[in-house]
């Protein structure tokens, strides 16, 4: 008979002890990954929700601006000094904002054909798409030489897909129409880069720049330290009590679970100690018969190893399940089964290292006592 087999015929032996470790971890570490599943899925929501109200960081080009006041009457100033935006800002942006963070520079300005003024933005139609997913385009985005319309600059101008728009002498062909948004994106000139600073005359510069990001409060100071030069306005606060809510669960999870985890580890190496000092006689048999301290210790080891495997398995399944079940019942939506590999090993690992530490001293001390001396104890 092995070791292995030794040690699952002692934890079959003592059921209640061995269920209650079981059990013990399976709570823990059940917890744990319910709560860390479920601040997950909520930074998931609040992301989507970002995006769907679009930017919430704008930034625009400083100006010196001049008030007015005649005869105590404050009146309309005038900005001077404005400056577009460098193009090397895109590059020092990269560096602060995360990875899933959405970057739509644009190009803004005017272009005249005869008698008429409009107004021409360059953009980036995959990043202002993803941004402004309330956008809806009657036919497709531009390329060079190619533009879309807003819905009233083309009803004023009879403007529809195939036409050509003439604007600084420039035959632009109509792609596309927006859909009507009521906003100042109704009168404007949508194209590529190129086309819009050959239009408006703005080379290597950016007019403004919109941003989505995730974590808004942690990601503008940064900004604003990069960008001396800019202003920067945070634009969106729909859903800044959401993130202040999710934050706060955020901290509140890893609270829980540090304290679980001190709790557990306490129950844990209270019961395995008590388990050894318990089994003195039978480990002096042991000994008596030949086993060696190697031996005995790695029986422990192994019955330690086993229960914590088993318990943080089924602990790890019980917090994927537990999100899903309880999802509809607690914020009235089903929350997809997510399993995280990388949650699932730090689990499986963290309870095994926790099990096996608290095996060693009572084990390495009971081996130590004499045979005959640990035959005697009760």
């Amino acid at each position: 008979m092995t070791l292995t087999q030794i040690a699952l015929q002692n934890l079959r032996r003592r059921k209640g002890k061995t269920l209650f470790l079981v059990l013990t971890i399976l709570l823990v570490v059940g917890t744990i990954t319910t709560l860390n599943i479920l601040s997950s899925n909520m930074k998931q929501d609040l992301q989507q929700s970002l995006s769907q109200y679009g930017a919430n960081i704008i930034i625009t080009p400083k100006s010196e601006h001049l008030a007015l006041s005649y005869g105590g009457l404050a009146v309309s100033g005038v900005d001077y000094e404005v400056k577009n935006l460098d193009a090397g800002i895109i590059e020092k942006l990269q560096q602060v904002i995360a990875p899933g963070d959405v970057v739509a520079p644009k190009i803004v300005g005017s272009a005249k054909e005869t008698e008429q003024t409009f107004l021409i933005v360059g953009v980036d139609f995959a990043q202002e798409l993803q941004m402004k997913p309330w956008w809806k385009i009657e036919g497709q985005a531009p390329k060079t030489k190619e533009v879309v319309v807003g819905s009233s600059l083309a009803t004023q101008n009879s403007l529809k897909i195939g036409d050509l728009l003439r604007i600084d002498n420039q035959g632009l062909e109509v792609v596309g129409v927006m859909h009507e948004t009521g906003g100042s994106e109704d009168n404007a000139v949508f194209t590529d880069f190129q086309t819009a600073r050959d239009l408006t005359g703005i080379q290597n510069d950016w007019s403004m720049i919109e941003l989505n990001v995730a974590e808004l409060q942690k990601i503008l100071p940064s900004i604003t330290k990069e960008l001396p030069e800019a202003k920067i306005a945070q634009v969106s606060q729909l859903v800044q009590s959401t993130q202040e809510n999710v934050e706060r669960f955020t901290n509140f999870s890893v609270s829980i679970s540090i304290v679980l985890v001190v709790i557990g580890a306490f129950v844990i190496i209270s019961a395995l100690a008590g388990n050894v000092n318990d089994r003195a006689r039978e480990l002096g048999i042991f000994r008596a018969i030949g086993f060696r301290q190697s031996h005995v210790l790695s029986l422990l080891g192994q019955e330690a190893l086993i229960i914590s495997f088993i318990g943080s398995l089924l602990g790890y399944l019980l917090g994927i399940f537990l999100p899903f079940a309880l999802g509809p019942l607690l914020f009235q939506k089903t929350m997809p089964l997510h399993a995280s590999a990388l949650l699932g090993i730090l689990c499986i690992l963290g309870a095994m290292l926790i099990g096996l530490m608290a095996m060693i001293y009572p084990a390495w001390r009971v081996t130590k006592l004499d045979p005959q001396e640990a035959l005697h104890l009760m």
